[in-house]
């Protein structure tokens, strides 16, 4: 256990290493560093824009269902699914 210790110990110190000499090269070369850009968010807004694509997809399918069951009756018909209320589920 302690020689697993020592060898990621190790493993990372010249990571750190080899990490900090490529910044460093980089700067007296003069080049400019940039940080990526992450957003934490973003998972967050793709998750509820395609919930929001699903639920108006299965709404636009439900009435296009209903279009060609149509008889001229209310019989076959379906419900159509409400937005405010598929966005929460």
């Amino acid at each position: 256990m302690e020689a697993l210790i020592i060898l990621i110990t190790g493993a990372l110190n010249v990571a750190c290493f080899y990490i900090g000499a490529k910044v460093g090269q980089t700067v007296s070369k003069g080049e400019r560093l940039e940080m990526p850009k992450i957003d934490p968010t973003r998972p967050f807004r793709e998750r509820a824009e395609r919930k929001e694509a699903k639920a108006a997809q299965s709404r636009h399918d439900a009435i296009l269902r209903n279009i060609d069951r149509y008889n001229g009756t209310s019989s076959g018909q379906e419900d159509i699914p409400n937005r405010e209320v598929s966005r929460w589920i």
